[in-house]
C-alpha cells in the first residue's frame, strides 16, 4: 500500500525505513469511519434485495436462480424464484413484491441492492420504483456493511 494512503488509514504512522510495513501496520490503530444512520421506524422502510444462485438443480418451473427481499425493520424475508438473473424477471419479481407490501398496507420508501451484475440496471426498474415513490440506493457489490443483510 502506497505511504500516503497509509498515513491516511493509520493514526500516528511514521515511516522510518527501519521496519517493514506490516510490522508498521500492526503497531498502529486503525481510524474508524463513523457515518450515522438513520434508523427505520416502520416496516418495509428500507427493502435489502439480492439475486443468488444458481442452483445445482433446476427446480420443474426450470428456476435455477432465486432472489430475496429482506425488510431492513422486521427481517421480514420473501424468496422468489427465478430462471435467471435478467433485468425483466427481477423487475416482474420486484413489481409482485411490491403488490404483496401494497396488500399488506405498507409503503416501501427504500429499495438497496448492490446491482453486482446488473439484475436492476434498466428504465424499466427505474420507472416501476418511481412510479411507487420509492428510491433506488445502490452500493457496491459485496458491501456487506451497506446490503449486508440480503448477502
Amino acid at each position: 500500500m502506497n505511504p500516503t494512503a497509509i498515513k491516511f488509514l493509520v493514526t500516528g504512522y511514521t515511516n522510518d525505513d527501519s521496519r517493514c510495513t506490516v510490522c508498521i501496520q500492526t503497531t498502529h490503530k486503525q481510524r474508524l469511519f463513523k457515518v450515522p444512520v438513520k434508523r427505520n421506524t416502520k416496516p418495509f422502510e428500507l427493502v435489502h434485495s439480492d439475486v443468488c444462485g444458481p442452483f445445482s438443480t433446476v427446480t420443474l418451473g426450470d428456476n435455477g436462480k432465486y432472489i430475496l427481499f429482506i425488510d431492513d425493520y422486521t427481517r421480514y424475508t420473501s424468496v422468489w424464484l427465478l430462471p435467471n438473473k435478467k433485468a425483466k424477471p427481477c423487475t416482474f419479481t420486484y413489481q409482485s413484491f411490491q403488490a404483496r407490501v401494497d396488500s399488506m398496507r405498507y409503503e416501501m420508501k427504500r429499495f438497496r441492492h448492490d446491482n453486482g451484475r446488473g439484475e436492476y440496471d434498466s428504465k424499466t426498474f427505474r420507472y416501476v420504483l418511481a412510479a411507487c415513490g420509492t428510491t433506488y440506493e445502490t452500493c457496491r457489490a459485496y458491501a456487506h456493511h451497506k446490503n449486508g443483510v440480503a448477502k
